[in-house]
């Protein structure tokens, strides 16, 4: 099972890469509400393919609730992450995903009352100190418009906690993922609606003239190119769950904010302030000793 799981975080990893690297261009061009929708939506069709190749169909009552709860906070994380690239660096964005592996111990210790060294918790706190880095102005103030994405984030961090529980119970792992998905539209669907009520189409586009104007086909391809690998790539990395090599399939996934961040300077231009690649410099050292701790 080890050297398939490794391929499995492997794969998923590239796949990760990939989809967030297309995130930025579609939520600019698009908006993060229309992106969001058909994001998640169209993420369901690999799922249900994987779940059909896959042939196991059977979960219990406990492992359907856990993967529905997830895919809340699933939802609430493309809401939040799209929400921010609208406006925000990619490379600014991304690298606030350093914060999961901090978070996701911080999880373990109110879940599982697990007990952590100095060290580790050393390691968590140069974390944070290096997210409030990323999110500080060089004039020292809060960036809000980066705080949805640091929230996303650590939503994403409660959604795979949960989801861990979730296919160990089930004992599969493609069904509780797409059930997962499944849950997160409804929440998308509403954020979608209740935005273009209230605001009208400022902010972002509707699907009105998206579908009217042709020059929304490329933005829309890419939206569900992006949205295929994401779906595959979760999906993949539920081969992890329950194997002996999650805990190096994390350390391998780490390494996704850095490659994101390099491909966003070099296909967008994006450029870090010397406070932010000092805040991210702390997360990444920050991220390694917790890894190997």
């Amino acid at each position: 099972m080890t050297q398939p799981a490794l391929i499995a975080a492997a794969v998923s990893t590239v796949l990760w890469i990939f989809a967030g690297t297309i995130a930025k261009k579609i939520s600019s061009d698009l908006g993060g509400r229309t992106v969001s929708l058909i994001y998640a939506t169209f993420s369901l069709l690999p799922i249900l393919i994987i779940v059909y190749l896959v042939g196991d169909y059977s979960i219990s009552a406990y492992s359907t609730f856990l993967s529905a709860a997830a895919g809340l906070f699933l939802g609430a994380g493309f809401i939040l992450g799209f929400k921010a690239l609208q406006t925000e660096k990619l490379a600014s964005v991304s690298a606030l995903a350093e914060i999961q592996p901090a978070f996701l111990v911080l999880l373990s210790i109110v879940v599982l009352n697990e007990s952590i060294s100095i060290l580790q918790a050393a390691s968590i706190a140069i974390i944070f100190a290096g997210a409030l880095l990323i999110i500080t102005t060089e004039k020292l103030r809060i960036n809000i418009n980066l705080l949805p994405a640091l929230l996303s984030f650590i939503s994403w961090s409660i959604y795979w906690t949960i989801m861990v529980y979730a296919v160990t119970s089930a004992g599969t792992f493609a069904l509780p993922i797409f059930i997962s998905r499944l849950a997160g539209v409804p929440l998308i669907a509403i954020y979608f609606v209740y935005g273009i009520a209230a605001n009208g189409e400022r902010g972002g586009h509707g699907l009105r003239s998206i579908l009217s104007n042709p020059c929304f086909a490329i933005p829309i391809i890419l939206t569900l190119i992006a949205s295929f690998a994401d779906a595959v790539g979760d999906t993949i990395f539920g081969i992890t769950i329950g194997s002996n090599v999650l805990a190096l399939g994390a350390a391998l996934i780490a390494l996704q904010p850095m490659a994101v961040s390099f491909l966003g300077f070099a296909l967008y231009r994006d450029r870090m302030t010397r406070i932010q690649l000092l805040g991210f410099i702390i997360m990444v050292a920050g991220a390694f000793s917790l890894s190997i701790l």
